[in-house]
């Protein structure tokens, strides 16, 4: 009895990379044919976005910044002492860990 010929030897393993390859080609046809307008920021002062924020933050009246915020300025001390003691934690622990050793 004669099987079927196979035009093409193709691997079940490459239909993820084809599939992938798909998705990637779709993307970027819709990226490339997407309009997105002006760049607009917080302020029209010129002042820079992270520069506005960081002054929204601490709470510092800064040219241009955004009016009405709340001061997270304890937050922002509060994470920081948290993520110090951390980082202070996992140090120590890692200097007693003798890796397995006796």
């Amino acid at each position: 009895m004669t099987t079927r010929p196979e035009l093409i030897d193709i691997d079940r393993s490459l239909l993820p990379g084809l599939i992938a390859v798909g998705v990637f080609a779709l993307f970027t046809a819709i990226i490339f044919s997407a309009e997105f307008g002006s760049i607009a920021g917080f302020t029209e002062g010129g002042i820079s976005i992270v520069e506005d924020i960081g002054y929204a933050l601490i709470g510092v009246p800064g040219e241009g910044t955004i009016d009405g915020t709340e001061d997270f300025l304890v937050a922002l001390l509060l994470v920081a002492v948290l993520l110090d003691a951390a980082l202070d934690g996992a140090l120590m622990l890692a200097k007693r860990d003798n890796g397995g050793e006796n």
